[in-house]
């Protein structure tokens, strides 16, 4: 990693606990306030329950609407944005190029200064209907484009896979499969987690991350990783011993390594998978921190494996 990568992952971490202590002190009425924040070049929005909601739509122009094609919803973290998870951290465009699929990074409202996703945990108070907008914006982008509706996925960066969680467990019926990277699960969405489906999952953690700690002391209100994998393996009845690889070391220089554990044979022949990243901090790997694997990459050729229906 670059000492200027270094300075970034620093800053996003102090400034990630900083809005943390800060939101969980806000009067909760304020969340319903404020407005959407602002996305230029590329935003569009839809009415969800009379509020303004904003994302960031990317069409591959090796899209030519006679094939229906999959949907990939991409979630920013606490405090981020839309646009900063699209051109910083989880750019997947050249991606969702190369392989014919739709890209959406939704924008988060405000819960106190902060853009979030409503999980519980440390957005305790939020009164935003997160699970009503993407619904919606599924409805609302199969007006307009050929998506294959049994093959609608979705990833996010810390509380955006905290919030893929949130799609996998209670709104299974539009989503295939997930990727979380730096995240697990709050408890108010592991306690009422209901998927309708088996439900495909890989997960990207870091064993050092000091914002979304592996053992699930921080954020508040969260459950350890290896809980996480525990639910998503006995309710995808998948096996429960892992086939272990050890991912090649090729950036040595960037102080991890990554261990992939892959959980198969579930029903309808889905997997749950597990990149541990030992000594990776709060990170994207392939964008900063780690850079053995690509998540982009991982959480694309995991996910598109599956539809609905289980592995194709």
């Amino acid at each position: 990693m670059t000492s200027n990568h270094l300075k970034l992952s620093f800053v996003r971490q102090l400034f990630f606990l900083g809005m943390i202590l800060i939101t969980m002190a806000c009067n909760t009425e304020k969340e319903d306030m404020v407005e959407t924040p602002t996305i230029v070049n590329g935003n569009q929005n839809i009415s969800v329950n009379g509020v303004s909601r904003g994302f960031i739509l990317f069409v591959p122009d090796s899209y030519d609407g006679d094939t229906a094609v999959p949907l990939m919803l991409n979630f920013h973290g606490f405090t981020q944005t839309a646009r900063s998870m699209m051109e910083d951290i989880g750019d997947m465009r050249s991606l969702a190029e190369s392989e014919n699929f739709i890209l959406v990074y939704p924008q988060g409202r405000l819960l106190g200064n902060a853009p979030h996703w409503n999980v519980g945990s440390w957005t305790q108070g939020s009164t935003s209907d997160d699970l009503g907008f993407i619904d919606q914006l599924i409805d609302h982008l199969a007006e307009s484009y050929n998506i294959d509706q049994e093959r609608v996925y979705a990833c996010g960066f810390s509380n955006g896979g905290f919030f893929s969680f949130e799609l996998a467990c209670h709104l299974s019926n539009r989503i295939a499969a997930i990727g979380a990277v730096a995240a697990n699960m709050s408890t108010r969405t592991y306690n009422s987690c209901d998927p309708t489906h088996p439900m495909p999952v890989i997960t990207i953690s870091g064993t050092a991350d000091n914002i979304v700690l592996y053992n699930g002391l921080a954020p508040p209100a969260t459950i350890p990783h290896n809980d996480v994998l525990n639910y998503w393996v006995n309710f995808n009845r998948t096996d429960t011993e892992p086939n272990l690889t050890m991912i090649p070391d090729i950036s040595p220089n960037d102080g991890s390594t990554v261990e992939l554990y892959l959980y198969e044979n579930g029903e309808n022949d889905v997997s749950t998978a597990h990149f541990k990243v030992i000594n990776g901090r709060h990170d994207w790997p392939g964008s900063f921190g780690n850079m053995d694997i690509d998540a982009n990459t991982e959480i694309w050729n995991f996910v598109s494996q599956f539809d609905i229906n289980g592995k194709m």
